[in-house]
């Protein structure tokens, strides 16, 4: 596949034609946002959707995985042979349904790299492609992501919104015999219920859990639809939930009852550990949440070394351990990038 970028000048002639992939950009993600800034395009024909459908399954196992970077050079090429061309109506059904998947991971990797607006824009064309498939499933996935990403700019009420109206479509068709739909509607739930606590809605937030926790029940721990939704996904939330309402000492009992190793994927368990080191460290306990560190480095060291919200706590840590009395905490600075 090959693709262009073209510089528009102010009068809107073509400035500038060369190939994205050679040029160098400071921030990884800027080829991303060309693309969808729209000033990427496609110079071949379409590519057939069969092989636009294994790249998004290599970009879902790479978010799961946490190889951001990898990620961060898959998904631009994937993103511009999404973009309409001539193409059957079949076809064109198929590419929506990856689009839904190729747009959520887009928008989750901006999300991992403290990019809200762009991961409401890329969540935005998820939610676009899904409701032209018209799949209930498929409109609660492009829900999570939108939910999400609303949440981080800080509309709460709306964020909240999106998850209940998402959910409200699915739940009709959730059955014990349809575990993929019980799996994404599940999912949709926790996310809604993490945007109520953002918004401080803890009641809301407790209702949606406890609704999770009976999706959960229908099914066993799995990654059905690249969701990780189970039982101990739902616990993981409960963990999540606590620390962002802001009772880190409720978040480490709550995290007592995760079995981290049923975790689906490498991206939960670390967010799991990671979760448990900002509870410890809000209760002064420096070494424990360094430990938990190291132990979310080990599943992933790229959610650890590379994203903003990990490194600002390491940072915190720091800070609090000016005596140098942590062991490790500064080897692992140094492997994150944060100065010593």
């Amino acid at each position: 596949m090959t693709y262009s970028l073209t510089a528009v000048t102010a009068a809107g002639a073509p400035a500038l034609t060369e190939d994205i992939f050679a040029q160098a950009s400071v921030d990884p993600l800027d080829q991303l946002r060309d693309v969808l800034a729209g000033t990427v395009v496609r110079t071949t024909k379409p590519s057939d959707p069969r092989v636009l459908a294994r790249a998004a399954v290599t970009a879902k196992r790479r978010i799961q995985r946490c190889d951001y970077t990898q990620l961060a050079s898959h998904l631009p090429g994937l993103l511009a042979d999404l973009t309409p061309g001539h193409r059957s109506e079949s076809d064109q059904q198929r590419v929506d349904r990856v689009a839904v998947d190729a747009y959520h991971v887009a928008a989750s990797l901006f999300l991992k790299n403290g990019d809200p607006p762009s991961a409401w824009v890329a969540a935005e064309r998820s939610m676009a492609a899904a409701r032209r498939v018209g799949d209930p499933a498929a409109i609660a996935t492009a829900s999570r992501i939108l939910t999400h990403a609303v949440t981080a700019v800080g509309h709460h009420r709306q964020s909240l919104g999106v998850a209940i109206r998402g959910a409200d479509e699915i739940s009709g068709a959730v059955t014990r015999s349809q575990p993929d739909r019980v799996a994404v509607f599940g999912a949709l739930l926790l996310r809604g219920a993490w945007a109520a606590s953002a918004a401080d809605d803890r009641d809301t937030a407790s209702t949606l859990l406890d609704e999770a926790e009976r999706a959960a029940a229908l099914m066993k721990e799995s990654n059905r639809c690249w969701t990780a939704f189970g039982p101990n996904n739902v616990l993981l939330h409960r963990v999540t939930i606590a620390l962002t309402l802001g009772d880190a000492g409720k978040a480490l009992v709550e995290a007592r009852k995760v079995d981290v190793k049923t975790l689906a994927v490498a991206e939960r368990r670390a967010v799991f550990w990671t979760d448990v080191a900002h509870a410890l460290h809000a209760c002064g306990r420096s070494q424990k949440a360094t430990a938990a560190l190291l132990a979310a480095e080990r599943e992933a060291p790229q959610e650890v070394r590379s994203r903003p919200v990990v490194r600002k706590l390491i940072g915190e840590l720091l800070m609090r351990d000016q005596g140098g009395q942590v062991a490790l905490l500064r080897s692992l600075a140094s492997r994150a990038g944060v100065a010593v």
